[in-house]
């Protein structure tokens, strides 16, 4: 069994093999990480208040409103182009990081000499050197991590960014025994992202070793064309994931800005959901599409759409029938007003999920280039549709805002990526609708018998899964399969 278990975790054997260890180490880093860090969101969203824990909130929304422009898409250059071409990861990890490092650079001073201004909230401005600090730190572990899934070592990424969660509520923990404050939150989470720099660096310190030497400045302009675009897609992210609650700061309370991204937390926590799944299919999609092999493309995809949204409906399902009962249990009852938005934000996951997966394909195909129209255009009408509707309708018109325009984005991509490759999702999701209707109804009565909402989402759960085998789901089945036989098939 141990055997097995190093055989199917810690190798690359196969595409099938190796996806399942990159979700499995994804997950562990990602979403088991993220439960991790929301114990001490949840603890000091208690325990602050919503108006102290608005305001870091809205500190936080600050800096990965900024933290956009310290990557402008050359870490996905990195992943990309290492998994094309292993044999000059040298030269690619040694151009990308002083690239990246002047970039963090510059970022440091924008938030420093900018972000005031942005800022409406008073008690935020002593935070924001705090967060110039945060996003050097994060950039240069993201910057880790994009090596890391070029080389298809997703349990290297997974070290890392645990360590980083687990120190962020270590650290946050004694924060608030010392401070019960927003500044005493935000120090925390500095310690925690230099932590998870440094392990980074650490791991990687014999490519480090070599980034004077191995620099090509021929590489510099290439890179920097290709990133163009992909910052415009990464731009449109910060927007989509940010810019509400920078807004929300400018014309409502920080109590607003509070119950806004209790919900918004949980909901982008989901996200990394298909975060996992199209990073670890990205390396073997990436390589399928260099070699020409559309037939290996298209199945992969396919699969991945099916498993997102196996995901994802049952996601949004039980997210709008157990809001109130969700927000109550990990926030407490001061937070109810948090309810009806989480109801509306967690409906984005629908398109999210697979937005994720057209993103990578059409980055993987170097056509990101022509989504700039519409990321401009969506830019646009996400600020305008903040602007309008915030000011007579506060947090349900940002949440309104955001779902609008995340739809008519994914949606654009999805169009895109069929003009790249048809391919067929419909076939996977009549079993998949039809289970998540069976689990509505279990659902929807043991809400009603007043079960705590644990037990609800535990039965939901168990009666999806159940569904989908009797319905017989292909995608079901042959995760099943592959588990059972350790993935090691090479296709």
């Amino acid at each position: 069994m141990v055997q097995k278990l190093k055989e199917l975790l810690f190798t690359n054997a196969g595409t099938r093999q190796t996806v399942v260890k990159n979700i499995v180490w994804l997950s562990v880093g990602q979403v088991g990480s993220r439960l991790i860090r929301a114990i001490i969101i949840i603890y000091a969203a208690r325990i602050l208040g919503a108006a102290e824990y608005g305001v870091f909130s809205y500190v936080l929304g600050l800096a990965g409103f900024f933290t956009v422009f310290a990557d402008v898409g050359v870490t996905s250059i990195l992943t990309r182009e290492v998994a094309k071409k292993p044999e000059e990861s040298g030269r690619y990890f040694a151009t990308v990081f002083w690239m990246k490092f002047a970039l963090l650079a510059l970022t440091a001073l924008a938030i420093i000499f900018v972000a005031p201004h942005f800022s409406k909230i008073e008690a935020a401005l002593p935070l924001i050197p705090f967060v110039a600090i945060l996003a050097i730190a994060d950039g240069l572990r993201e910057f880790g991590n994009a090596f890391f899934r070029a080389k298809e070592k997703m349990e290297l990424e997974a070290l890392v960014t645990t360590t980083t969660n687990v120190v962020i509520t270590g650290a946050g923990f004694a924060a608030l025994a010392y401070s019960a404050t927003a500044g005493a939150l935000t120090a925390s989470y500095v310690l925690s992202a230099a932590a998870g720099a440094f392990v980074s660096i650490f791991i990687l310190r014999r490519e480090f070793s070599t980034i004077l030497r191995s620099f090509a400045h021929e590489l510099v302009r290439p890179i920097a064309k290709a990133a163009i675009p992909m910052a415009l897609i990464t731009l449109v992210g910060a927007f989509m994931l940010n810019v509400d609650l920078v807004m929300l700061g400018w014309w409502r309370s920080a109590s607003d800005v509070g119950f806004y991204s209790a919900a918004q937390k949980i909901v982008q926590v989901l996200y990394t959901i298909s975060g996992i799944v199209s990073g670890a299919i990205f390396p073997a999609l990436a390589r399928f599409i260099g070699q020409g092999l559309r037939d290996k493309e298209r199945a992969l995809l396919e699969r991945a759409l099916g498993i997102v949204f196996l995901i994802a409906v049952p996601l949004a399902v039980g997210g709008v029938l157990l809001a109130s009962p969700i927000i109550s249990f990990l926030y407490g009852a001061d937070y109810a007003p948090s309810a009806f938005i989480f109801q509306i934000l967690i409906l984005t996951v629908l398109v999210v999920f697979p937005g994720a997966f057209f993103g990578n394909f059409i980055f993987a195909h170097d056509q990101h280039g022509k989504l700039a129209p519409a990321i401009f255009g969506v830019s646009v009408l996400n600020v305008g549709l903040n602007f309008i509707l915030i000011p007579p309708f506060g947090i349900m018109g940002a949440a309104v805002a955001t779902i609008s325009s995340q739809t008519l984005y994914n949606g654009f991509m999805w169009w895109r990526s069929r003009r790249i490759l048809d391919f067929k999702i419909l076939p996977y999701l009549t079993r998949i609708v039809s289970s998540a209707a069976i689990m509505a109804g279990a659902v929807f009565l043991s809400d009603l018998v007043g079960l705590h909402v644990v037990f609800s989402i535990a039965i939901g759960a168990a009666v999806y899964l159940a569904s989908l085998h009797l319905l017989r789901d292909a995608l079901l089945s042959e995760l099943l399969s592959v588990i059972k036989r350790r993935g090691l098939s090479v296709e």
